[in-house]
């Protein structure tokens, strides 16, 4: 009987296991990351300009606004030949600064690599 519980609890622990193996890792590259973000601040809007080096999969872009206490506010861009957006909704009072990034979207909704942060000072 003790040889059974033992037996027993061996297979559980041996099934509970966690050497599993990963599945391939499909999604690498492909999405381009974009790149030489650029953001600026004029009059009432912020402009962010990006760079991709491929458009292949892209059907549109994420762009992000963390603002200098974390606030993170995202908007969406259903276009997938933009290379800018224009922001008319965030606070552009003298002393407020953004980080902002920029990532594609595939049709399913897929997230590419995010862009290096560029930070946005408003004086």
């Amino acid at each position: 009987m003790e040889t059974r519980i033992y037996l027993l609890l061996g297979l559980l622990i041996w099934g509970c296991s966690n050497d599993t193996q990963l599945p391939m890792q499909y999604h690498r590259g492909y999405l381009a990351q974009p790149t030489s973000v650029e953001a600026v601040a004029a009059e009432d809007r912020i402009v962010v300009s990006w760079h991709l080096d491929s458009a292949a999969n892209v059907s549109g872009f994420v762009i992000s606004f963390t603002d200098s206490i974390g606030v993170v506010q995202t908007r969406s861009l259903e276009d997938a030949e933009a290379r800018s957006y224009e922001e008319t909704d965030l606070d552009l009072s003298p002393g407020v600064w953004y980080l902002i990034q920029v990532w594609a979207v595939d049709a399913r909704l897929f997230f590419g690599p995010r862009s290096a942060i560029d930070t946005l000072a408003v004086f």
